[in-house]
């Protein structure tokens, strides 16, 4: 065993910088791979906890502190075996020394090892996570047992996992009552924006946001269009993003406005699509166009209801629920619009029950007829193709998916 002055490298004999003793420094790049020896310098107590708990799992041994202060360190292995590490302040550098080392085991290595934390875990497969958001508890305990011959619990790969996605995705409570500040700044910055935020007492409600240079520019240069969609936000608290966009000379997608409530309905919608429609100033319906979501609806629904008199619907609470109330406040607040439905989520639908890339193309063909006479020669094609998916279309009505009736 060494004794608290071996190894250590003391000056030259010629005098050269006295009080300038060498020691063995330990550097970051040294903490994959830890090596210890007597008389290495660390920088500080939490560098060399760190660096004792990297040996511990490399090694796959159970390393525990008798003695864990802020100027001394003490380190043994399992009961039995030799294997011991103490490092206290030492004066003449301001940082942690080894003074003592055995570094012989004769201990059995093991698959779950105490050192091997969630923290530790959270902080080695941080990046891992950051690339792949999604990756799940059984992936992620192959790649722990694939790189470091461990096998932690499953309790245990959860918590680093949402240790890591609170560093990757930020603090939701922390960002939350960032909001009011994040307002400010968009109306400081660009003057015109649209920032209206709601509470519920003292809990977020609502919020819907359009920038101004994003408003200008939509009322300015682009068509009366208007696509409406909203998605999940897959977080702690959840709720539902809805947006609004349209379509910039260049066909590309031009946002205009988003907001967040909790979920889908009725009044949600309307709540958006009013203000919405005073924020764009838009007194006017009759020359705008509103497409949507067609996963939204149910196609028996849909039909139903654009077969019926424009402005008399009679729908039931179920007819609600399945359209989330996204047609029903289209028609509310627009109600001299046209109302369209995007085909590529027409197509996600139609393929759901009819399969092929004939009756693929057959669709798009239908879909982009610019007269009637071509969309009614389309149909039949179709018709011939599919008996059952000329009628599973016949139900939509033309005017909301065609080019030709446009």
């Amino acid at each position: 065993m060494s004794t608290d002055d071996e190894d250590l490298q003391l000056p030259d004999s010629d005098g050269e910088g006295e009080g300038g003793l060498r020691f063995i420094n330990f550097r970051d790049q040294d903490v994959g791979n830890p090596i210890f020896k007597v008389g290495m310098l660390f920088e500080s107590v939490e560098v060399l906890r760190k660096a004792v708990t990297e040996y511990s799992v490399k090694q796959r041994v159970d390393i525990w502190f008798s003695r864990n202060e802020q100027k001394r360190l003490k380190a043994h292995c399992a009961d039995g075996c030799p294997w011991l590490l103490y490092g206290s302040v030492d004066n003449r550098s301001n940082g942690m020394v080894i003074k003592t080392y055995q570094g012989t085991h004769n201990c059995q290595r093991k698959w779950v090892v105490k050192r091997c934390t969630s923290r530790w875990l959270a902080e080695k497969y941080l990046e891992s996570f950051r690339a792949d958001k999604k990756m799940s508890i059984a992936n992620f305990g192959r790649v722990v047992q694939k790189e470091w011959n461990l096998t932690p619990s499953r309790s245990k790969l959860q918590r680093a996992r949402r240790l890591a996605m609170q560093t990757v995705m930020g603090d939701e409570v922390e960002q939350y009552k960032l909001l009011w500040d994040y307002g400010n700044e968009l109306r400081k910055s660009n003057p015109g924006t649209s920032f209206f935020l709601t509470l519920d007492g003292n809990i977020f409600s609502t919020l819907y946001l359009s920038l101004d240079a994003c408003k200008r520019g939509f009322l300015s240069a682009c068509r009366p269009l208007i696509f409406l969609d909203g998605c999940h936000i897959k977080t702690k608290y959840g709720g539902q993003i809805l947006t609004a966009v349209g379509i910039d000379p260049n066909d590309c997608m031009y946002p205009i406005a988003l907001g967040i409530v909790e979920v889908e309905s009725l009044s949600s919608w309307t709540w958006f699509l009013e203000t919405l429609k005073i924020d764009l100033a838009i007194a006017n319906t009759f020359p705008w166009t509103i497409m949507i979501d067609k996963q939204k609806v149910m196609t028996t629904l849909v039909a139903s209801i654009y077969f019926k008199c424009h402005n008399q619907l009679h729908c039931n609470s179920n007819h609600l629920i399945a359209m989330q109330g996204l047609i029903l406040a289209v028609q509310k607040v627009f109600p001299e619009s046209e109302h369209r439905f995007c085909v590529r989520h027409l197509y996600s639908n139609f393929q759901q029950h009819f399969k092929g890339e004939n009756l693929k193309n057959q669709l798009w063909s239908c879909a982009r007829s610019s007269s009637v006479p071509q969309w009614n020669r389309n149909m039949d094609k179709m018709r011939t193709l599919d008996k059952k998916a000329y009628e599973w279309l016949e139900k939509m009505p033309p005017q909301t998916w065609t080019r030709a009736f446009f």
